[in-house]
């Protein structure tokens, strides 16, 4: 696991626990003597105490989820957590349940282009233009900064909203140098998972994945293997632990055929998703032996690994 205690926002350690209890009873020892008022006395008997015990309670949350967290990356690196009969029974019901997708549409880039068309994309675009609105009014006022300053940086949001509504990750990777016809074909008969704004699909000669930003297309004679990686994200709230959630990646192993390099692709899925990924990838490579390994790692919110 990966050691960010050195990065903000800080781990609760003891330490800084006992450092904060002190800078809180000091505070509370100035508005009840120095200050001296009703207030004051009120903010150090009442308001100070809750203090101690929010960062008491942050403390001991925050140790207690990172033992657990220990004990669970212990089980994922050794094997035990995704071989145990109460994982395995989930897995087979989530299959169950839900299957592999088909492609919706009849060309590639329709289906490609349409999974792009989210609605949370067309919200963040009517807020831009309410927000452009709001500084072209602003001109009437004569706040010509404001007005520019507004248009550019809102005007730079929407484009960045649009151009992903649009699917622009899509229309620059097909003009890109492909067989279009070879990867429509593949695609088309594909098999595919999808999660979040990730896909990740196996067709007849590539693996086609994408994210929000990137696409992907993989000959299999090039894929070398396998691997799934374990991202413990921890979320703070003002600087103190507040959650904390799992994300699975299946990560592809590709040489290049520039240079015969090693290069990683990783498509965040579910936990069930990545297992899927796992055990039917060997199936579209003759029965080729697969690398299985576990990554498990660690970040903050906003942290990249």
């Amino acid at each position: 696991m990966s050691d960010n205690r050195n990065k903000y926002p800080y781990v609760m350690t003891l330490k800084a626990l006992i450092f904060y209890i002190i800078a809180v009873v000091i505070i509370g020892l100035f508005f009840f003597f120095i200050r001296g008022d009703m207030t004051g006395k009120i903010g150090a008997c009442i308001v100070c105490p809750m203090m101690i015990g929010y960062l008491i309670y942050a403390y001991r949350k925050e140790h207690k989820a990172d033992k657990m967290a220990e004990e669970k990356g212990g089980q994922i690196i050794a094997g035990d957590y995704f071989e145990s009969p109460e994982w395995r029974a989930k897995y087979v019901e989530y299959i169950n349940k839900n299957p592999f997708e088909k492609p919706k549409y009849p060309s590639m880039k329709q289906d490609m282009l349409k999974r792009f068309q989210r609605r949370e994309y067309m919200t963040g675009m009517l807020l831009m233009l309410f927000l452009l609105f709001c500084c072209c009014v602003a001109i009437l006022n004569n706040n010509y900064l404001v007005t520019i300053v507004g248009i550019c940086l809102f005007g730079s949001l929407f484009y960045m909203e649009f151009s992903l509504y649009i699917g622009m990750p899509v229309r620059k990777w097909l003009k890109g140098d492909i067989d279009y016809n070879v990867l429509e074909s593949s695609y088309l008969n594909s098999r595919m998972l999808t999660y979040k704004k990730n896909g990740f699909a196996f067709g007849t000669t590539h693996i086609h994945a994408f994210t929000e930003k990137k696409i992907y297309a993989i000959d299999y004679r090039l894929v070398e293997g396998i691997s799934r990686k374990i991202v413990r994200l921890k979320k703070y709230e003002d600087g103190i632990y507040s959650s904390e959630e799992y994300q699975h990646f299946a990560v592809i192993h590709v040489r290049l055929p520039e240079n015969g390099n090693i290069f990683d692709v990783e498509i965040e899925l579910n936990e069930f998703q990545v297992q899927m990924a796992i055990d039917n990838l060997p199936t579209y490579l003759l029965g080729e032996g697969m690398e299985n390994d576990v990554l498990f790692t660690e970040k903050k919110e906003n942290e990249t690994v």
